[in-house]
């Protein structure tokens, strides 16, 4: 799941953005301009939230894996000392 998290994207509607000119009609050109730099904003703002939740699922997978790994080695040391 981290994996998916982390190469996110940032949204880039630059190019649909310069095309409202060519619409012809001021107000659906600056429309389509505000609806873009909109997006644009909206879609950085999620990645970013998602990157951070894929920072934190992967430090707490980390100290899962580290907790694991202390228990085993406590069980181990249990067992040797029981034999």
């Amino acid at each position: 799941m981290v994996e998916i998290l982390k190469p996110v994207k940032k949204v880039d509607l630059g190019d649909a953005a310069d095309l409202s000119t060519k619409m012809g009609n001021d107000d659906v050109a600056a429309s389509l301009v505000t609806f873009c730099a909109t997006w644009e904003s909206g879609g950085a703002f999620l990645a970013d939230c998602a990157a951070t939740l894929a920072d934190g699922l992967e430090a707490a997978n980390g100290h899962y894996e580290d907790t694991d790994e202390a228990i085993r080695d406590a069980v181990k040391s249990v067992k040797t000392a029981l034999a």
